[in-house]
């Protein structure tokens, strides 16, 4: 509008001048609304880290004041060092001596009669020499008797299934579903680091075979799953398909489903689970488990962050005020959890120290469940009514405040997606769970993924129960 239409509008009268304003104040409050959604990160949203916009991050980054600290380990932290390999595990031990004395010059002995003063200074050098590949052939001869009956050697069950031995099909689901190496990646690691000649088929064959070896695994953890007294659980998405992670308490298991909802929760968990669900807010979880749930403080962190953007753009005091009040008393909340996981504080303290602040949060949340900013009085109802949710934490063993947990669990699985963008058949959904429960459980439990292939594959082969992840 230019000066000219805005004396125009002015002289038409109060009425017309009236709603013209009106109608460019919701307007503007509809751009502002639209510019905090566009300015919605990982760090004020439930939006996962791998949506970021990378030159919105970095703007952010330079921004954000700046520690005088200097980068790296700061003063009085414990450095890291590379211990050396004990001495009866080292392959080779090269003695050296000093040739003269750097005083007098005279020559010095150097094997046993030279007059050693103290321990030798030890320095390790660790090399891996070339691979070469073990082949083994089997001859099958074939014998006739002197009753003129022909017999024909047959091979042994656990060879005949494959050219391949258990190790080497072991390293090739290791580099796929660890290291993220594509198939045909994976065909060229073999063949340049371990000098084996093979073929994209039988890579994938290996990989289908490896499938089936973890099949009995995979459905232990499942079965056990149910019985689990606390379960973190988060999902993402995976090409069409749906990837879910339940972390239990020794193991964490994987599930590829066609679909985000409740009815994947049924298919893993049964129709009722009676245990405590640590999750987001994810609609799926509320509306299938009607026991305890202890939602995610980190996903509520980044939601009261970015009403307080909000609150900013429109220049909504209730949301800035809101925002700013709340975190503070979930940084109260978290302050006496971490005393408690420190040992300085019995169950019963952290009950009785964090009542007045589990009061004022249910305080501060009625107080603004009529609020005029619509995020605002929406998060607040929806947090009134699953209350008991906030705070499961604080009553019962094994809960943690966030879901860090499953969202640690699934980033490796994350960073697999960003390669492979997901699998295109039912069977490599099945491939991807069944490696990622496997691996993802050994990690959990400090165990060699690896050698756990290797012992899986080795015993399917043999026709043998595989060894157990419970």
């Amino acid at each position: 509008m230019d000066r000219r239409e805005a004396e125009k509008l002015y002289d038409s009268g109060k009425e017309p001048t009236v709603a013209k304003l009106l109608e460019y104040d919701a307007e503007n409050k509809r751009l502002k609304e639209n510019i905090a959604q566009i300015k919605k990160n990982s760090q004020n949203s439930s939006k996962p880290p791998s949506s970021d916009n990378p030159g919105q991050r970095k703007q952010e980054d330079k921004n954000h004041n700046k520690s005088e600290r200097n980068p790296g380990g700061q003063p009085g932290h414990k450095g890291t060092y590379r211990s050396l390999i004990p001495i009866e595990e080292v392959n080779d031990i090269i003695p050296l001596y000093p040739e003269r004395c750097e005083c007098c010059g005279k020559k010095l002995p150097k094997d046993e009669k030279a007059n050693v003063v103290k321990e030798p200074f030890r320095w390790q050098v660790t090399e891996i020499p070339p691979v070469t590949p073990e082949i083994t052939e089997y001859q099958c001869f074939t014998v006739q008797c002197t009753c003129g009956h022909i017999n024909k050697a047959h091979l042994p069950e656990e060879v005949a299934r494959s050219n391949f031995g258990p190790r080497l099909a072991a390293i090739i689901a290791y580099l796929v579903a660890v290291m993220h190496l594509s198939r045909r990646q994976t065909e060229v690691f073999c063949q340049t680091l371990l000098g084996v000649n093979i073929c994209l088929g039988s890579v994938q064959k290996l990989l289908e075979e490896m499938s089936d070896a973890i099949e009995p695994v995979d459905k232990e953890l499942r079965d056990a799953l149910p019985s689990e007294a606390v379960i973190n659980a988060d999902e993402t998405g995976w090409r069409d398909r749906w990837l879910w992670i339940f972390v239990a308490s020794t193991f964490i298991y994987f599930r590829v489903s066609v679909n985000r909802g409740s009815q994947t929760l049924i298919d893993v968990l049964g129709n009722i689970y009676r245990g405590i669900l640590c999750v987001d807010r994810w609609g799926a979880y509320t509306k299938y488990h009607k026991g305890l749930i202890q939602l995610c403080w980190a996903h509520l962190k980044r939601d009261f962050k970015g009403i307080a953007k909000i609150g900013e753009v429109k220049l909504s005091s209730d949301a800035i005020t809101f925002a700013k009040q709340i975190e503070k008393l979930r940084k109260k909340l978290m302050d006496l959890w971490y005393i408690f996981k420190e040992d300085n504080m019995s169950r019963q303290e952290l009950i009785q120290k964090t009542k007045p602040v589990r009061s004022a949060i249910e305080r501060h949340l009625k107080a603004y469940k009529d609020s005029q900013e619509k995020c605002v009085r929406t998060l607040s109802r929806k947090l009134l009514k699953q209350i008991d949710n906030l705070f499961a934490f604080i009553f019962y063993e094994g809960v943690e405040p966030t879901n860090n947990l499953a969202e640690r669990g699934i980033r490796p699985a994350v960073q697999w997606r960003k390669i492979c963008f997901g699998n295109r058949s039912d069977n490599g959904a099945v491939l991807t769970s069944r490696l990622l429960t496997a691996t993802r459980t050994c990690w959990f439990q400090k165990r060699n993924p690896l050698e756990f292939l290797v012992d899986t594959i080795t015993a399917f082969r043999s026709g043998i129960p595989p060894p157990s992840l419970l």
